[in-house]
């Protein structure tokens, strides 16, 4: 149990570094760009894990026999990518992950509700509170940032 705990945790690590590197990527790169060189290098690595893995991967078959929705998948991965790229340049990342926390809150949620048929006020009310305190924290960073932005103002001004 342990380990997994601690895989999990690696995990958290690992997508906030890769959100970090493909926001980069899209500034230096592009958008697009951006994006297309994260999924080539993701379609490299899973070329590369199927040479390792060759006798778990299934038959065409057995592919073909996947309902269409479970492609959609992929789709939303792109989507993420995309939208994250566009965020990371402009939110400071330590929102960008908490407002992520957030959404997967609600999602799960909402999946719990629509599947399991549990509605869990605790999950909620958790992304509730998480969603005020962020904007608390927004709204003060933004009086800071003003404020600093006037004290320079007037530092420039009287060095005139």
């Amino acid at each position: 149990m342990i380990l997994y705990i601690f895989l999990a945790f690696l995990v958290g690590v690992n997508i906030v570094i890769s959100m970090m590197i493909n926001g980069k990527l899209s500034q230096k790169e592009g958008m697009i760009n951006g994006v297309i060189i994260n999924y080539f290098m993701a379609a490299v690595s899973s070329v590369v894990l199927c040479a390792f893995m060759i006798n778990s991967i299934p038959s065409y078959e057995v592919i073909r026999k996947v309902p269409l929705p479970y492609f959609i998948g992929g789709f939303i991965g792109v989507l993420t990518t995309y939208i994250f790229n566009v965020l990371v340049p402009k939110v400071p990342a330590v929102y960008v992950v908490i407002l992520r926390f957030i959404g997967q809150m609600f999602a799960s949620a909402i999946i719990d509700y629509i599947y399991l048929d549990v509605f869990s006020k605790g999950k909620v009310i958790g992304g509730i509170l998480f969603l005020v305190g962020l904007s608390l924290n927004a709204r003060a960073d933004n009086k800071i940032k003003n404020q600093q932005a006037d004290l320079s103002k007037d530092i420039a001004i009287t060095n005139i």
